[in-house]
C-alpha cells in the first residue's frame, strides 16, 4: 500500500501524466480554483489540472509582486516565471478573490500561454446570480469552441458531468476510510492522493484510485491516537499534515478546497441544460468558502454549519485551523471560526509558510495533543 500511495504522489510531484498527454499532443490548461468548472475545459478534449506551485523558494516573483500576498499565490508565480508550467497551453482564473483578480492580468503579462481566460463568479446564490452564471459559463464554453476550434456539445457536457461526478464520489468514498476508529488510512496519505487527482484526466484517476480502496479495503487499522478534524486555507504539501499526524495524532478530516470542499457535491447527470445544471452545481451544491453567501445569509455561518455538521457525525478530539498571514480573505472567517469552534471542540491555529517552520510548529501541535489526553 505504501507503494501505491508514493506512485499516486509520483503523478503530482513529477508530472508523470502531464508528460504522457503532450506526447499524445493534448493540450493542458491550468487553473486557480476549485470553483472553476473543469467539465466545461474537459468536455472541449483539453486536460484541465489545478495548479499548485511545488517550488518553496521563492526569489524571481517578488520583482513583480508584492511579499505579503498568500504563498499559493507567490509560489505558483514563481514557477510559472522560471518555466516551471511551459507545458501550459493556456490557464484559467476566477475572480474568487482580489488577488486571484489581480494575478490574472501579471500572469497574462509575464507567463506566456496561447490561451488565458478570467471567469466571472457571483458573490451571492439567488435566481439572480444563478442566470448570470449560465451566462458567464456559456460565454466560457464559446472561448474555448472559438480557440480551440471545437464544438462543445450537450452530450460532450454530459459524459464530462458523469465522469466528474464519479470521481468525487470515489473520493467520498476514501474519505470514509478515515472515519473508522482507528482509521484505516492516514490524513497525509490521502492528501498524496487527493494530489495525483488535479494531474491527471479524472476518468484515469477514478479508474486508479477505485483498484486503491479495494486493496484498502482489506487493510488493518492504524494504531489508536487522537481524531483531529483540520479547516482553513488550501494546503498542498504533504508534511504539514505529516507534522502534524507526526506529533501522535490522525487527521480524521479535512475541509480545505484541497480536500472534501473540492468534491462534496454532485452535478445532475441528466438536465437538459448541462451547462446550468453545471452552475447550479458549483453555485449552490458546493461546499462555500469566505466567497460566496446565499441570499439572506453569511458566508461563515454557512461555513460552520458545514464544518458542524461533520463534528458531530465524526466526534473528532480536536481541531486544528491552518492560516496563512497573505490570505486576507481567510483572515477575516478564522477570527470567526476560531471564536465558535472553541464553543464544540479544542481549537489549535496554526498559520503556516513556507519554508516551514517544522520545529516551531511541532512543538505547539505536541502540546495541543497531549492537552487532548
Amino acid at each position: 500500500m505504501r507503494t501505491d500511495i508514493e506512485e499516486f504522489y509520483d503523478i503530482f510531484l513529477n508530472s508523470k501524466k502531464i508528460e504522457e498527454y503532450i506526447r499524445n499532443n493534448k493540450k493542458i490548461i491550468g487553473t486557480f480554483c476549485s470553483y472553476i468548472p473543469e467539465e466545461i475545459i474537459h468536455a472541449a478534449g483539453l486536460v484541465p489540472v489545478r495548479l499548485f506551485g511545488k517550488t518553496t523558494n521563492v526569489t524571481q516573483a517578488f520583482s513583480y509582486i508584492p511579499n505579503w500576498l498568500c504563498y499559493y499565490s507567490k509560489r505558483t508565480f514563481e514557477e510559472g516565471l522560471t518555466g516551471g508550467y511551459d507545458f501550459l497551453d493556456g490557464f484559467v482564473f476566477l475572480t474568487s478573490d482580489d488577488t486571484n483578480e489581480l494575478m490574472y492580468s501579471i500572469w497574462k503579462k509575464n507567463v506566456k500561454a496561447e490561451y488565458s481566460y478570467l471567469l466571472q463568479f457571483p458573490f451571492a446564490v439567488n435566481e439572480i446570480s444563478k442566470r448570470f452564471f449560465v451566462k458567464i459559463l456559456n460565454k466560457f464554453k464559446k472561448s474555448l469552441e472559438d480557440h480551440y476550434s471545437v464544438d462543445i456539445t450537450d452530450e460532450d457536457l454530459r459524459n464530462s458531468i458523469e465522469i466528474y461526478n464519479r470521481y468525487r464520489s470515489l473520493l467520498k468514498e476514501l474519505y470514509k476510510y478515515r472515519f473508522y476508529i482507528p482509521p484505516k488510512v492516514s490524513g497525509s496519505d490521502v492528501l498524496k492522493v487527493n494530489l495525483a487527482s488535479y494531474s491527471m484526466l479524472k476518468e484515469e484517476f477514478s479508474d486508479k484510485i477505485e483498484r486503491y480502496i479495494d486493496k484498502l479495503s482489506n487493510e488493518n487499522e492504524l494504531p489508536g491516537k487522537p481524531r483531529l478534524y483540520v479547516t482553513g486555507v488550501p494546503i498542498y504539501d504533504p508534511e504539514v499534515f505529516e507534522m502534524i499526524e507526526g506529533c501522535g495524532s490522525t487527521i480524521i478530516f479535512d475541509d480545505l478546497c484541497t480536500g472534501s470542499r473540492n468534491f462534496d457535491f454532485t452535478i445532475d447527470e441528466t438536465a437538459k441544460d448541462p451547462v446550468k445544471a453545471i452552475a447550479e452545481g458549483y453555485l449552490a451544491s458546493k461546499p462555500t468558502c469566505g466567497t460566496c453567501s446565499r441570499q439572506g445569509g453569511f458566508a461563515i455561518d454557512e461555513r460552520l454549519s458545514y464544518i458542524n455538521e461533520r463534528l458531530k457525525t465524526l466526534n473528532p478530539d480536536g481541531i486544528i485551523i491552518l492560516g496563512d498571514k497573505g490570505c486576507e480573505l481567510c483572515a477575516f472567517s478564522q477570527i470567526e471560526l476560531r471564536k465558535e469552534l472553541t464553543k464544540v471542540k479544542p481549537v489549535l491555529y496554526l498559520e503556516i509558510d513556507f519554508p516551514l517552520a517544522v520545529e516551531q510548529h511541532k512543538t505547539r501541535i505536541e502540546a495541543f495533543i497531549e492537552s487532548l489526553s
